[in-house]
């Protein structure tokens, strides 16, 4: 497993191996398919347009989600799309904090005014229609499941913020890993867009692609207001080739929610730290004793990484992904160590 500790010991509870362990990111730490590899050596036009096959993608993603054609908007990564988006009405952007910092500076970008809206107590994002006022010509952004939290907007909640704006996205990057999806109501409304990313699941990162899925007016609007009008061709292989190996992916991805579960388990038994339940392949942990920076630099001593999210209500918060049943092992050998120090 990439990115996982080499050489597991017989004994992963008295013996973690001392390769660092990256818990801090979000790509699918198996990586990518190895059909990816094997179609991306096997070119040598890489540096040719791949129009053809940009709507031969378009085909087979419009196949897979069982819309037509003109709903699918490809675009390169993940953030063009958001960019692009936040441009699909005059008004401002709606964003629903604690979430991804990126959505802001693609606001900034995209050159729209910012109104947040904040999130229930428990991170969900509960919308109250008799406090969500916002201008009839906003862009609403919302991640689900979102970073760093791992909740996800329902559709009633949808519905709401889709009826109050002009457009709503749903930003549904890291929604491999959950089986809720808010793709039925794009089939329902005219204002609703769900971005989608290979860059997360598929552990193609360094290839980015991505897309929209959107009724056929947005998704017209969205094309011309990409940052980027052409999509890097070894993102398009990658892509195609991700399609073709598809069940060996999906056959990670449900090892990643395996393991997420089991390191939820993990951390629930300890009197230390308290994750939250999460729909995505990481888990935001809340230290209930001891300083936060301590434990996170005690960690980081001991060659584990974790995410520091940056919002102040989230101060004494780590984010963790998922990425190996040795990895959940060393996480919580380190933690048990750390907490007898206090």
């Amino acid at each position: 497993m990439k990115g996982a500790r080499a050489g597991r010991a017989s004994d992963p509870e008295r013996s973690p191996s001392l390769t660092p362990l990256r818990l801090d990111l979000l790509g699918n730490p198996f990586g990518p398919s190895l059909r990816v590899l094997d179609a991306l050596a096997s070119r040598d036009d890489l540096h040719l347009p791949h129009e053809a096959e940009v709507e031969h993608l378009r085909a087979r993603l419009a196949a897979m989600h069982a819309v037509p054609e003109t709903w699918i908007t490809p675009g390169f990564g993940i953030e063009d799309l958001v960019f692009a988006s936040l441009r699909l009405a005059a008004g401002p952007a709606v964003m629903f904090p604690p979430t991804d910092t990126n959505q802001c500076r693609a606001a900034a970008l995209a050159g729209a005014e910012i109104v947040t809206c904040a999130r229930a107590n428990a991170l969900a994002l509960e919308v109250d229609p008799t406090r969500f006022a916002v201008p009839r010509d906003a862009v609403a952004l919302a991640m689900s499941p979102n970073d760093p939290s791992g909740t996800i907007l329902i559709a009633q909640d949808a519905v709401r913020v889709a009826r109050a704006c002009a457009v709503l996205v749903v930003d549904e990057r890291h929604a491999a890993y959950s089986p809720r999806t808010l793709l039925p109501l794009v089939r329902e409304f005219e204002n609703i867009v769900v971005l989608r990313t290979f860059e997360t699941w598929a552990g193609l990162g360094g290839f980015p692609i991505a897309y929209a899925i959107a009724p056929p007016k947005l998704a017209a609007a969205l094309r011309e207001r990409r940052f980027h009008t052409a999509i890097a061709a070894s993102a398009v292989v990658a892509a195609h080739a991700t399609l073709d190996d598809l069940s060996c992916v999906n056959a990670s991805v449900e090892r990643i929610r395996a393991e997420k579960a089991r390191l939820y388990r993990t951390l629930r038994k300890l009197n230390m730290i308290q994750p939250f339940p999460s729909w995505a392949n990481f888990l935001l942990a809340r230290f209930e004793r001891g300083d936060p920076d301590r434990f996170v630099a005690e960690l980081c001593a001991r060659g584990i990484s974790v995410h520091r999210p940056t919002f102040p209500e989230l101060a004494d918060c780590i984010r963790i992904s998922a990425l190996s049943l040795e990895a959940t092992t060393a996480l919580k050998i380190a933690l048990i160590e750390i907490a007898a120090t206090l």
